[in-house]
């Protein structure tokens, strides 16, 4: 699984609130809602949000 599995996967599960992934990570909630709505941005993400989403993924798997 790579990072964009990874991070499309995190951002995707229901479980992970996404005020307090916003808080923890310094990524903004608009821009975190728009990533649970449509996956696919993730795709023209800056690579370093792609890593961090994939580093909380791996750290809860």
């Amino acid at each position: 699984m790579n990072d964009f599995e990874k991070a499309k996967a995190f951002i995707c599960d229901k479980n992970n609130s996404l005020t307090v992934m916003s808080e923890q990570l310094n990524i903004p909630l608009p821009t975190l809602k728009s990533y649970r709505g449509n996956p696919e941005k993730l795709k023209t993400a800056a690579w370093e949000r792609v890593h961090v989403l994939a580093g909380e993924y791996d750290a809860k798997h």
